[in-house]
């Protein structure tokens, strides 16, 4: 799966997750949707930084590996 695809998944969670929030009855519920899908574009937001700063942990090791 691709950042891209991963990322995208993440939207289409939010948007789920949000709609819940809005038809919930209960505050409890809504409250419940609502904080999962802000948690879940937090995570979306996230996955770009992650994956530069995995790479450059890569490159590193790679970097150290090719000078011994």
């Amino acid at each position: 799966m691709t950042d891209e695809q991963l990322a995208a998944m993440h939207r289409l969670l939010v948007e789920y997750h949000r709609n819940l929030a809005k038809e919930a009855v209960l505050d409890i519920v809504q409250q419940y949707h609502a904080d999962l899908a802000q948690r879940l574009a937090d995570e979306a937001a996230q996955i770009p930084r992650r994956t530069a700063i995995l790479e450059r942990v890569h490159e590193r090791e790679h970097r150290s590996q090719n000078v011994f």
